[in-house]
């Protein structure tokens, strides 16, 4: 198969009456989802939504917002989503880049390029109607090159950037979950990472279409954890997907415990690295009951490209390294090149380098980005041959594992979130007055903090910087610590030096 809707409608069809969503209020089965999702898909094609048509879904997570996700990929409309929490601005910029030919919302959210459908609340499918089926006559067949989603990250001018991922890409990684995790209908896998956070893809495609039940957990809606842990045992979930910072959350409130969490067989965490002293605890912790699995991946390679189970051995490494990544997957091929472009010796760290029919298809109206980070690669002149240049400072080992270095730019990762400072540099840079300002990632008391470094022409209050940073960025791009200097750090050739202001605000501190 070659598309994502043939995928989950086999599933469906061999599975009905398995349940797919385990929502607090009611458990829907498979056979219910497809037929709401056909629904859904039939209500698209009566608004014109055809292939290649870009609908925003920009909801929180209920049967409808499932099933729109089914309905776009049985129309081979990539659907992208937008966090119902971000600030307006920011909303509008990824709308602008866009242009959507449908959004979904609950909220007064304008699209200036199409269509709006605001929901009702408590009536999320009254928009459905009477649309006949008759609408998947006109359907186009789906290519596995075809785009199934856009997903948004930080982007360094300023402006998120969105990857467009291929279904072969998602294809690739659903047939790796069944493989690694076994995935089965027997399962039940948490979702409790936003929908518009690349880590969710595994929880939907992983789960879902190996015929696992979904357990959505709205972290958004409810922020106490121990009400996310109450709402996983009540499910009896038993794959659970989550940054390292949630499981050390959980952790330090005493709820990371098998008695807590019993059913839960296997952890997996990604999205930044796990402190090897912790990690020793949480696996001595559930030894015998569940595997811990380290997995890593780009948005822009279908979400997880390596992964590895973690053994004793791995964590006798020291306390200052993280886990290995674990070796590439099947599908994916790679290199680790030095600042010329060469390959590195084996054990020698340099930039990673992915390729491979899973990884995206660029950047969604943003052929700059694209070509600066969907690459030729440089070993190769005799046929078209592109890598994603993944940023990731990594060296391999004689196992074929790879071990992160650190970034070879000034990208971060915050709570598994990716994040271009520069795009932080500009949203204070818009304010009135400031000529100049630098974010910096410090190690803080629940882990690592922004903090921005600035100069302007007047005395400005950080609370109207705080004001400013919420109005355009999301909450887990807003700094925590704020400190207005006379001149900022410069290096030898006059620029300013973003590691010498995180040295002099580590003093401070």
């Amino acid at each position: 198969m070659t598309d994502l809707w043939t995928a989950f409608a086999e599933i469906a069809d061999a599975h009905p009456a398995a349940p797919a969503l385990v929502l607090r209020e009611a458990i829907h089965s498979f056979g219910e989802l497809k037929s709401l999702a056909e629904r859904c898909a039939a209500s698209l094609a009566a608004r014109g939504i055809a292939k290649g048509d870009v609908v925003a879904l920009q909801l929180p997570k209920r049967r409808i917002t499932y099933a729109l996700l089914l309905g776009c990929l049985r129309l081979g409309a990539p659907y992208v989503f937008i966090d119902p929490k971000n600030p307006a601005e920011r909303s509008q910029r990824i709308l602008a880049q866009l242009h959507p030919k449908l959004l979904f919302s609950l909220s007064d959210t304008a699209n200036p390029f199409g269509a709006t459908l605001k929901l009702s609340d408590g009536d999320e499918e009254g928009w459905l109607g009477d649309a006949s089926a008759a609408h998947a006559a006109t359907i186009s067949p789906i290519a596995g090159t075809d785009p199934a989603y856009v997903m948004f990250t930080s982007g360094s001018t300023g402006e998120p950037k969105g990857a467009v991922i291929p279904h072969q890409g998602v294809l690739s990684l659903i047939e790796w979950a069944r493989d690694m995790l076994h995935a089965s209908p027997r399962e039940r896998f948490t979702s409790i990472n936003p929908l518009h956070f690349d880590n969710s893809v595994f929880d939907v495609y992983c789960g879902l279409f190996n015929g696992a039940a979904l357990v959505p957990v709205e972290t958004s809606e409810v922020s106490n954890p121990a009400s996310w842990v109450k709402m996983i045992r009540a499910a009896q979930a038993s794959v659970m997907f989550a940054v390292p910072t949630l499981f050390l959350i959980l952790d330090q409130l005493g709820l990371l415990t098998p008695q807590s969490l019993p059913d839960l067989r296997t952890f997996q965490f990604g999205g930044e690295g796990y402190p090897i002293g912790k990690l020793r605890e949480f696996h001595a912790r559930f030894a015998g009951r569940a595997r811990l699995i380290n997995v890593y991946g780009p948005t822009e390679t279908s979400c997880i490209c390596s992964s590895i189970e973690i053994t004793p051995d791995i964590l006798t490494a020291p306390d200052s390294e993280f886990p290995p990544l674990g070796a590439m997957h099947p599908d994916f091929t790679h290199a680790i090149l030095d600042d010329e472009q060469k390959q590195v010796a084996q054990g020698e760290p340099g930039e990673l380098w992915i390729g491979g029919p899973c990884v995206g298809l660029g950047y969604y109206a943003n052929a700059q980005e694209s070509a600066a980070r969907f690459r030729q690669d440089p070993r190769q002149d005799h046929y078209r041959a592109i890598f994603y240049r993944s940023g990731d400072r990594v060296r391999e080992d004689e196992h074929g594992r790879l071990w992160f270095h650190g970034r070879v730019d000034n990208q971060v990762k915050i709570r598994g979130h990716r994040i271009e400072l520069e795009e932080i540099d500009l949203a204070v840079q818009s304010l009135t007055g400031v000529r100049r300002a630098l974010a910096v990632v410090l190690d803080g008391a629940d882990g690592s903090e922004i903090a921005v470094a600035y100069v302007a022409d007047r005395v400005i209050p950080s609370k109207e910087i705080t004001v400013r940073c919420r109005e355009t960025l999301p909450a887990y791009m807003c700094p925590a610590r704020i400190v207005q200097l006379e001149e900022l750090p410069r290096n030898a050739n006059g620029k300013v030096d973003r590691k010498a202001a995180r040295a002099f605000l580590e003093q401070m501190a």
